[in-house]
């Protein structure tokens, strides 16, 4: 019997039908979406607008539907075994219900009348009220296209199908098994419909869809409350507003004791609301030209996808308080929500911990202190200056004193100066980067988080420069190097990630340490 698409006075006929939609593209129903686009591609080689347009135009709409079906299939759509709503299985009521005779008779009937209602009216007017209700049970078998589908609605408002004054001569298990692939399509329409950004529609589906006379039985009930769980539970493109307001239009209050599920599990979908809001904040704190608090510095650090040299440009205008919003937020994401950072497109989202500030500038200043303070002292007493001294009358251990005064004067102006050109070299990201990449190991320099040749080489150098004035044994550049050198190896080391002291002080400890609990065992 051929397929004929009803043109029903409240509901407009499609050009390509579902049936259709997979013999255009001789595809099967469960194709995926990369077997749609291999489809079409080849059929367009044969079907091609300048010659043929209309063929051209079915062949389109039946690639866009079966591209939308696929996608919402990849995309977790819901379905009669997501819902756990599968029916048992029914036998066909054509055969045994209605002599084939009659059933030829009400099939011409059906297919010579302009509507389902003229339909009905000359069925009741030939005493084959009964045979044209089987026989339209038998046409929405599976609800497989639209036709089927609009037989159902129509069978639903005119001879009150799915209700409790449908005719008793209707197998209620086939019935039912309507009613369950009903309820699965009208929940992915919302599901669709949240997927595009329509909340709003989404929500009206889904409210009328709970008005339903069809579904006020307390099975049928209990079957759309699983489904809507279901689908947010499982969907990521709703809001915490549409949550809030579906509850509230469905009258689920957690304070009433009104709730569709057992608390643990609504808890846990209250949890993936509030991930949610976390998720919509975060997105918009992304989506910012640029962060102007804390929490979007964060943001930006940890999750938004930034070259070296931008990040290099945003942490070097952080705060306190902007390092703390930091661990604050990966303190959330690694107790609460583990997987968000990888929705977000953040998946080495913990890779933000090298680029905060080493402190090192303390060592570096100690270590600087003693270097010069000892290069100060052997020119005290391996060159002119102890005859100098005497010549004063001043003794040695004064011009010991005044050399140490002198070195931390030195030293406290060296650290403004080398705090100035940080400060300065902030500016000169964009050269900094590309040369210590070029002049330093990749482990020093770490991608630009660790050492660069403006910010802190040049002040190593001119701290070698420094320490050579003091020289005690002319002996040029040998000792300038020396100290560039020795400089160097202390940037790298903290610039890879090295503790800028010594371990010897940890060692002592982890020595003299006593093992209070073996003593107690004593």
């Amino acid at each position: 019997m051929r397929t004929r698409i009803f043109r029903l006075a409240w509901k407009p006929s499609r050009v390509v039908t579902e049936m259709e939609i997979w013999s255009l593209l001789e595809l099967t129903p469960d194709a995926d979406v990369r077997s749609v686009k291999r489809r079409y591609a080849q059929l367009l080689k044969s079907t091609r607008p300048d010659e043929d347009a209309e063929a051209f135009q079915r062949l389109r709409d039946a690639y866009e539907q079966a591209l939308s079906i696929a996608q919402a299939g990849q995309d977790g759509a819901l379905s009669l075994q997501a819902l756990e709503l599968a029916p048992c299985e029914v036998q066909p009521v054509a055969a045994t219900a209605v002599p084939d005779s009659v059933h030829e008779q009400v099939a011409v009937l059906v297919e010579a009348s302009s509507s389902l209602d003229v339909a009905l009216q000359q069925a009741v007017e030939m005493q084959l009220e009964r045979e044209l209700q089987l026989y339209l049970l038998t046409r929405c078998s599976s609800l497989g296209n639209e036709d089927e589908k609009a037989i159902l609605l129509w069978a639903m408002e005119r001879l009150q199908w799915l209700s409790p004054w449908q005719a008793d001569y209707l197998p209620r298990a086939h019935l039912e098994m309507l009613a369950a692939r009903l309820l699965v399509q009208e929940l992915q329409k919302a599901e669709m419909l949240l997927h595009a950004g329509e909340e709003r529609a989404a929500l009206d589906v889904l409210v009328a869809l709970a008005k339903s006379e069809w579904l006020q039985p307390f099975e049928r009930r209990l079957q759309f409350q699983e489904g809507v769980l279901r689908l947010l539970e499982r969907g990521e493109h709703w809001s915490p507003a549409f949550f809030e307001r579906l509850t509230d239009r469905l009258g689920w209050h957690e304070e009433q004791g009104q709730l569709p599920c057992p608390l643990e599990r609504w808890e846990r979908l209250c949890g993936r609301c509030e991930g949610q809001a976390m998720k919509q904040r975060l997105l918009k704190h992304l989506g910012e030209p640029w962060p102007l608090n804390a929490e979007q510095r964060a943001a930006w650090l940890l999750l938004k996808p930034l070259s070296p040299r931008e990040r290099r440009y945003l942490v070097d205008r952080f705060s306190e308080e902007d390092w703390w919003a930091c661990e604050s937020l990966d303190s959330l994401f690694r107790q609460s929500y583990p997987a968000l950072p990888s929705q977000l497109g953040a998946p080495d989202w913990k890779d933000w911990q090298r680029w905060q500030p080493r402190k090192w500038a303390s060592a570096a200043a100690c270590y600087a202190w003693l270097l010069l303070v000892a290069t100060m002292l052997l020119n005290l007493l391996y060159s002119d200056a102890p005859r100098e001294v005497a010549a004063r009358g001043k003794g040695l251990q004064g011009a010991v004193v005044e050399t140490l005064i002198t070195s931390l004067v030195i030293i406290g102006l060296l650290a403004s100066l080398v705090r100035g050109w940080s400060w300065l070299t902030r500016y000169m990201v964009r050269v900094d980067l590309p040369l210590s990449r070029l002049l330093l190991p990749a482990s020093w320099h770490d991608l630009g988080a660790g050492m660069l040749v403006l910010r802190h080489c040049v002040p190593a150098a001119a701290f070698a420069f420094l320490v050579a004035v003091f020289d005690p044994w002319d002996s040029g550049w040998a000792l300038t190097a020396g100290v560039f050198a020795l400089a160097l190896l202390f940037l790298g080391r903290v610039g890879s990630g090295g503790a800028p002291w010594p371990r010897l002080a940890t060692g002592l400890s982890g020595f003299f340490k006593v093992d209070y609990s073996r003593k107690a065992e004593w």
